[in-house]
């Protein structure tokens, strides 16, 4: 006959300990695991958002139809504009929680008061804006633009391009007539001679210069003005919803990544969600950057370009220029890539 054996109190009470600890080490190294992996799938329902963007915003486009919002937890809606300024007015207007724009209207914007902040910068260009005129009407180098109509979009980056094209040719703002035209009306005003030329940019210039042939002529420098695409909300939104900017921005990272290998496809996304010929949209954007960054140039450009249009009278000579350190968000790019924020503080 057998003994039945027994554990010691003390003993029973050890080996439960150890298996308590055990346990809980194991849940807390994947609950911090889980914290640490950018790629771990949000719990619980997505987050609504919205964001208004035009055309050239290739990272935004890759990052909504490739799913990169949605796998951050965010289901976006997508607001298509003709151009940036129209989608950042969507922001100012409530009807958008995010804006894809150039620098420049955001630029206008700050001077008047308006209370955004810059998340990012998204793409970058030094051949996205240009000067396109008519060679029949005898303009055959940037000197013939002297007393000539030209159409700009007020407020945009072309206003500001054809500004700075013309003062490092001797011509001022007072030397031309202005027209403001839309930039969808661009290349149809100058088709029909309603202008000289036009001061385009994006899709736009593309259309103008291919609709002139060879009857037309394109001035670009690549040296006096690089155009950033930047990621802007109201500072309001940004403050209640510090995640939902790391979510986008961790979005727009998936889809740098995605169109810095496979650019040809990035293309393809973005001409069928913007129903667009695929040969406009190559040509558009293809001497373009694809970088998320917050750097120095962007504050050095609205720099320049609030002197620019303070001078020019574009806005109201005693406009004060701000510290535009104040108007962006670091917070944002550097918790999910801080080596990609190099703007000096």
């Amino acid at each position: 006959m057998s003994q039945k054996q027994t554990i010691h109190p003390k003993l029973h009470f050890a080996v439960w300990t150890a298996v308590a600890i055990s346990t809980l080490a194991i849940a807390g190294y994947f609950f911090v695991r889980t914290l640490a992996d950018p790629n771990q799938k949000p719990v619980g329902p997505p987050e609504k958002a919205s964001i208004a963007f035009s055309m050239p915003h290739v990272l935004i486009a890759v990052a909504q139809m490739n799913g990169y919002f949605t796998e951050e937890g965010l289901e976006m809606t997508p607001l298509l504009r003709s151009h940036g300024k129209a989608a950042l007015e969507d922001v100012l207007d409530g009807k958008a929680d995010f804006a894809g724009t150039a620098e420049t209207p955001a630029m206008f914007a700050i001077m008047k008061g308006e209370k955004i902040a810059i998340i990012a910068t998204i793409q970058t260009s030094n051949q996205n804006n240009a000067i396109v005129a008519r060679k029949d009407r005898g303009v055959l180098s940037p000197r013939d633009l002297k007393g000539r109509t030209i159409g700009t979009a007020h407020g945009t980056t072309g206003d500001f391009f054809m500004d700075a094209f013309l003062a490092a040719r001797g011509i001022s703002r007072k030397d031309i007539k202005l027209v403001d035209l839309k930039p969808k009306e661009m290349p149809d005003a100058l088709i029909k001679g309603q202008v000289d030329a036009v001061a385009a940019f994006g899709s736009s210039l593309v259309q103008a210069r291919t609709k002139l042939g060879n009857r037309g002529i394109t001035f670009y420098d690549e040296d006096i003005y690089t155009q950033s695409f930047i990621i802007v909300a109201k500072q309001e939104y940004i403050s209640r919803n510090p995640e939902t900017v790391r979510k986008i921005l961790r979005g727009l990272l998936k889809a740098e990544d995605f169109t810095s290998q496979n650019l040809a496809e990035a293309r393809k996304i973005v001409s069928d969600l913007n129903k667009m010929d695929p040969d406009l949209v190559r040509q558009t954007v293809e001497n373009n950057r694809f970088r998320v960054t917050l750097d120095q140039s962007l504050i050095l450009s609205m720099e320049d370009e609030t002197r620019w249009a303070v001078k020019n009278g574009v806005i109201r000579n005693e406009a004060k220029e701000p510290n535009y350190l104040d108007f962006i968000y670091f917070e944002g790019l550097e918790a999910v890539k801080p080596e990609a924020v190099r703007i000096l503080r």
